[in-house]
């Protein structure tokens, strides 16, 4: 738990360092969505126990990493059809290594990955002077949604939520998860208001409340989900890049869904009075 708990406190100060410096050097928060995306995609591989495949791995990376990098424009659509073009058009034809099954799961796999963290950038890109904010808001509302859950599950856990595809995970851990979630992240909506916004900016919290609830509960989805993509290639841990947490992915499962949820609901409701 110590180890645990150094590393997620590390990770956590190398996101506020990184969006400390996000209004100065915003292209270093692209640069580390995009290693993210990289880290996420090779672990995919490597649960599936297709990472020396470097013919696959490699163009798979490089793909996972350009979204971040070029965004949504005429680029990246052409990068995005070369890149199926060669996983359908070369792979599945003319590779007999690969089955369907392998070929499906690597496509759908970098496409949820690469698309869905690349919300974090598009949330900084909406943001503007709340960019910071919401970006730690959304990210703040899956890790602790997990930190909850782990510590509520630990101490009080009695009453298994989901055994056949996460054993340790209880119920009592799931309320506790949402409880904790909603709780840091009124916290934190506080704090802004209170010492970084300016004056006579207030933060909505008709809206920030659903939203966090909401946004815990599809935390839990994504982690679940991936929980289910490890049983299913026979693994523990996406890796163990992260002492305590295991891989990237692992750290990143329960963002895939929460982050562009946050992003939507920004889009739609007004959580911000000015």
């Amino acid at each position: 738990m110590i180890i645990r708990t150094i590393s997620g406190l590390l990770g956590g100060l190398i996101v506020i360092i990184v969006l400390i410096f996000n209004s100065t050097f915003p292209f270093l928060l692209n640069c580390a969505v995009s290693i993210v995306c990289m880290f996420a995609t090779y672990e995919i591989f490597a649960a599936m126990g297709l990472n020396k495949i470097f013919r696959v791995v490699i163009p798979s990376l490089i793909f996972s990493a350009l979204l971040p990098i070029l965004g949504e424009g005429i680029l990246w659509n052409g990068c995005w059809l070369l890149y199926s073009f060669f996983i359908f058009g070369f792979e599945l034809l003319f590779d007999k290594a690969l089955t369907f099954k392998d070929i499906a799961s690597i496509y759908s796999m970098v496409l949820l990955i690469t698309i869905s963290l690349n919300f974090i950038v598009k949330l900084r890109d909406f943001g503007g002077v709340f960019s910071s904010f919401y970006i730690l808001y959304a990210l703040c509302i899956s890790w602790m949604s997990d930190i909850g859950a782990y510590f509520a599950g630990t101490l009080l856990g009695r009453k298994k939520f989901c055994p056949e595809i996460s054993p340790k995970k209880t119920i009592e851990g799931v309320f506790g998860g949402i409880a904790f979630s909603l709780f840091i992240s009124i916290v934190i909506c506080f704090f802004f208001e209170k010492f970084m916004f300016e004056a006579g900016v207030r933060v909505n919290f008709h809206y920030i409340i659903p939203i966090s609830l909401i946004g815990s509960i599809f935390s839990i989805i994504g982690d679940l989900a991936f929980s289910a993509v490890k049983r299913g290639c026979h693994v523990k841990d996406f890796g163990t890049i992260i002492p305590g947490h295991g891989g990237v992915l692992d750290r990143f499962d329960s963002v895939v869904f929460v982050v562009p949820f946050v992003y939507f609901m920004v889009n739609f409701f007004n959580i911000m009075k000015v």
